[in-house]
């Protein structure tokens, strides 16, 4: 469903290039050391970065012809990606009304969203009054509402404490309860909390996939690179 097939990218100091391919939808941790390429993969799939060469395919579409905005993708990074001076219907409205209006309708799709994410206050609050987590659950309620097929998260949740990163988690999962037929990446390395909602992990080393393969977390325990990556190297 999701395939690139040598996807390279270089600049003067890091070269990275990408062969995997994901064939069912589900939820796949993007896991390897600092600097691996983690968030460059991210960001080529995303049409954020220029690719030297290769293909991206994903549902038998070439991406790679198409803009950031005309991807099927919803993206979340770090920085929350939240405007702090509107409020939170504004944040996530955005999603699929660039002008933000405030019918009865978009209320109700707001709500609606909120109420899963577990989101109960104010849908007029300014965003920038709110706590990290919340913050980060407004950022996934507007990817929610926006229902791509495919979602990409980049470390959106590092900052936060173990209970909200759980809580977190645990929404991700309940989209794709709703949604059967996305597939999300998400880097992150705390891959012990997700362990028990993904269907597979993608470990970059170096710029490139391991192996050019999806793991299970079994298989890739078996690994000597993802061992001293995972473990350490006592």
């Amino acid at each position: 469903m999701l395939e690139l097939n040598k996807l390279s990218f270089t600049t003067n100091d890091f070269s990275a290039e990408y062969t995997f391919s994901i064939p069912k939808c589900g939820i796949y941790a993007l896991v390897g050391e600092s600097g691996s390429g983690k968030s460059t993969l991210i960001n080529l799939i995303g049409g954020f970065l220029k690719v030297n060469s290769g293909s991206i395919f994903f549902k038998k579409k070439n991406l790679l012809n198409l803009s950031p905005s005309e991807r099927p993708i919803s993206s979340l990074f770090q920085n929350y990606n939240n405007f702090d001076h509107l409020t939170i219907f504004e944040n996530i409205i955005l999603g699929i009304d660039s002008s933000m209006v405030t019918s009865d309708s978009n209320k109700n799709n707001v709500k609606k969203v909120m109420n899963k994410l577990s989101l109960k206050m104010d849908m007029f609050k300014i965003v920038s009054d709110l706590s990290g987590g919340e913050q980060q659950r407004v950022s996934l309620a507007r990817c929610w509402l926006r229902n791509q097929n495919l979602l990409l998260l980049d470390e959106p949740f590092n900052a936060l404490d173990p209970g909200l990163r759980k809580d977190i988690f645990i929404q991700l999962k309940k989209m794709h309860i709703f949604n059967k037929s996305q597939i999300t990446i998400i880097s992150s390395h705390f891959l012990d909390e997700l362990v028990d909602i993904i269907d597979g992990i993608i470990f970059i080393s170096n710029g490139s996939v391991l192996k050019n393969k999806i793991f299970n977390f079994s298989d890739l325990k078996k690994n000597s690179e993802f061992k001293k990556y995972f473990l350490g190297s006592s």
